[in-house]
């Protein structure tokens, strides 16, 4: 099981120039980053992706498209196309933003509520990311801001089992493979 932990993880510029992101994990169907949103910026152009925020702070809101300015509150997702034109307003001053994205047509994600339900049918994967308190897996204590990605059956089974105490939050999302 891969765990990282958000200190370790070096800023980098986005792919517009126009924020920095700390990569967490990124390979060519799964990217999860936490972005640095510092000013009322437009988001980097994703075609072909699949993406959700989570505002990590007082929220903010998102022009998207041709659609009515929409409130993200703080801690709560939000789907939206990578192809789509995409800016944020800052609701409370810069906040950093966790991101999900799968490539279209190769991994799909969901978002899960810990303690898991036992799946008939488990993912091909788990992404979770602490937010705040700390979470027991297996022997290792996840702090907040630490991310772990589970993949196959056994791992996953393990992030199943974590029961959160009531002080712990976690985002988790499930992954399901699109293709062969």
């Amino acid at each position: 099981m891969l765990i990282r932990r958000l200190a370790d993880c070096p800023q980098v510029p986005w792919r517009n120039g126009a924020g920095t992101t700390r990569e967490l994990y990124v390979d060519d169907d799964l990217r999860v980053t936490v972005a640095s949103e510092r000013s009322e910026a437009a988001f980097s152009d994703f075609s072909g992706w699949s993406r959700t925020i989570v505002p990590l702070g007082e929220g903010l809101s998102l022009l998207v498209g041709e659609r009515p300015e929409v409130r993200i509150p703080a801690w709560s997702p939000f789907a939206f196309s990578g192809a789509e034109r995409v800016r944020a307003r800052l609701a409370a001053g810069p906040i950093d933003a966790f991101n999900i994205m799968t490539r279209d047509e190769a991994l799909a994600h969901r978002m899960l509520s810990l303690p898991l339900a036992p799946p008939s049918d488990p993912p091909s994967a788990i992404a979770l990311f602490v937010l705040r308190g700390t979470l027991s897996l297996r022997e290792e204590r996840l702090a907040a801001e630490t991310f772990a990605l589970a993949e196959g059956r056994e791992e996953c089974d393990a992030i199943a089992r974590i029961a959160p105490p009531s002080a712990a939050q976690a985002l988790v999302f499930a992954l399901e493979a699109l293709r062969g």
